[in-house]
């Protein structure tokens, strides 16, 4: 809780409560998207509207719609194109080759595409995705069935756009299935870390290569 206020501002009294480890996590998670959109040059309006800026902080605590309900997510502007980004919590994502939605625990989305799934009330496509990240607050290692589902997620995405984050040491079994993949592994990530440190610079550079595409 205090790595998340000390970084991005007050977060709402109930959510505070309610919020479990997990939760925290992935808001922590969030934190770092919004420090490397700063580092790509971005200024981020932390809102629940897309227009005023939010006075506490509430996110979800479990997967939902993007277009559904009052949370609070980032909305990116840049000074040297008309393109903006949202950084979300807990969206569902529409896989290009299988349609089938999938949770993002956090979710980089080129603003348009986020405009498109609220104005008609559908899942924000895997084309619109700039980066996912999925996040698991374990206290060991997650298994390798945690490792192949998040290859499998990867495969759905884009594995460049992929990451898993975790804050216990990786088991060598599961170093090796991710190592050689496009997606990459962040274990021991935890606010001030040398993980988190390379987890941001990989997404101001995705970022960065984003807002250059055409």
């Amino acid at each position: 809780m205090q790595a998340i206020e000390q970084a991005i501002g007050v977060l709402e009294p109930v959510y505070r409560t309610r919020a479990d480890e997990s939760d925290l996590y992935e808001a922590a998670i969030l934190t770092l998207c919004v420090d490397a959109a700063a580092a790509a040059d971005g200024t981020t309006l932390l809102t629940q509207d897309g227009h005023t800026p939010t006075t506490s902080l509430k996110f979800r605590r479990s997967p939902g719609n993007l277009w559904s309900g009052s949370f609070t997510y980032g909305l990116v502007s840049f000074p040297d194109t008309p393109k903006m980004l949202e950084i979300h919590l807990g969206v569902y994502v529409l896989a290009a080759s299988s349609k089938v939605a999938h949770e993002c625990d956090v979710a980089i989305i080129d603003h348009r595409e986020a405009e498109r799934s609220r104005r008609g009330g559908v899942y924000p496509r895997s084309r619109g995705l700039i980066a996912a990240i999925e996040a698991k607050h374990y206290d060991s290692s997650p298994a390798l069935g945690v490792g192949r589902g998040f290859l499998g997620l990867a495969s759905e995405f884009g594995a460049k756009k992929c990451s898993l984050v975790f804050p216990s040491r990786s088991s060598t079994n599961l170093g090796a299935l991710i190592a050689k993949r496009d997606s990459e592994a962040h274990p021991e990530l935890l606010p001030g870390t040398h993980a988190a440190d390379r987890l941001r610079s990989l997404l101001d550079q995705a970022i960065r290569n984003w807002k250059d595409s055409r």
